[in-house]
C-alpha cells in the first residue's frame, strides 16, 4: 500500500474537488478500512481509490446509502479480492452482492448477500443459498488495471500491491481485526436501534416498527450479520 495527495486521488477517479466534497457531506464516501475520511487530511491510501471506485459501481443498482454502507461494513470482503488479484494476476477477483427474498411493498430484496472469490466460487457461495433472486459482481481485478493504467498516464506511480497477498500474515490479521471491529460496530448499531425503537413504541400507539433490511456475509467465513 502507498499514499496519493489529494489531487493525485481525484484525478485517478476523475471526480472534481467539489463533486467529492459533495459526496463526503452527503454521508456516501467510505475509504479503506471502512473509514469515511482519512488518517490524515489530504493523504489518502492507494485501496481508498478501490473503496471509492467499488462505491460508483454499486451505486446504480443499490443507490448511494446501500453502496456506501456494504464498501464501509465489508471492507474484509473486498480486500481479501484485492489481496487474491494481486497475488495471481491471472485470474479475475470479484466481490458479490446478491438478493435473497423479494419485499414487494418496498421492492427490494429482503437481504442483500455479500461475498468475494473467482466467478466459481461466488457461483459455489450463493448455489446453497435459498430464495436468492440473483446476485452481481464488481471485477477487482479490472478495477486494479484500470486505475494502474490511469496512473501511468497520469505519472503517478501505483506499482506497488493495493494489499497484502494471502500468504502474507499481515493479510488475516488485518483482515480480521476490521472484521471484529465492524461487528462491534454493528451490535452498538443494533442496540441503540433496538432502544431507539422501544422508546419510539411507547411514544406512539399502534405504530408498526419495521425491521431494515439486513446484511449478510455469505463468504467462506460466515460471521458477519447487519441487522
Amino acid at each position: 500500500m502507498q499514499y496519493v495527495t489529494r489531487d493525485e486521488f481525484l484525478e485517478l477517479l476523475g471526480l472534481t474537488g467539489g463533486a467529492f466534497d459533495q459526496l463526503q457531506h452527503a454521508g456516501h464516501v467510505a475509504l479503506a478500512f471502512g473509514t469515511p475520511i482519512p488518517a490524515t487530511p489530504g493523504r489518502y491510501l492507494d485501496l481508498d481509490l478501490v473503496a471509492i471506485a467499488i462505491n460508483l459501481g454499486l451505486t446504480p443498482s443499490l443507490g448511494r446509502e446501500k453502496s456506501t454502507a456494504i464498501v464501509s461494513g465489508f471492507f474484509h470482503q473486498w480486500a481479501s479480492a484485492v489481496g487474491h488479484a494481486e497475488a495471481d494476476p491471472s485470474k479475475d477477483f470479484f466481490m458479490a452482492v446478491g438478493g435473497v427474498g423479494w419485499d414487494v411493498s418496498k421492492k427490494s430484496p429482503k437481504l442483500i448477500l455479500v461475498t468475494n472469490g473467482t466467478v466459481d466460487e461466488i457461483a459455489q457461495d450463493f448455489r446453497s443459498i435459498p430464495d436468492l433472486v440473483g446476485f452481481f459482481t464488481v471485477n477487482l481485478s479490472d478495477i486494479i488495471r484500470r486505475l494502474r493504467a490511469r496512473a501511468h498516464t497520469a505519472g503517478i506511480d501505483l506499482s506497488r500491491p493495493f494489499f497484502f497477498p494471502p500468504n502474507d500474515p499481515r493479510f488475516d490479521e488485518i483482515l480480521t481485526r476490521v472484521r471484529r471491529e465492524s461487528d462491534a460496530r454493528i451490535a452498538r448499531l443494533r442496540r441503540d436501534k433496538k432502544k431507539f425503537a422501544a422508546e419510539k413504541a411507547r411514544g406512539r400507539r399502534h405504530q408498526d416498527i419495521v425491521a431494515a433490511p439486513r446484511v449478510k456475509d455469505v463468504s467462506y467465513q460466515l460471521t458477519m450479520q447487519l441487522a
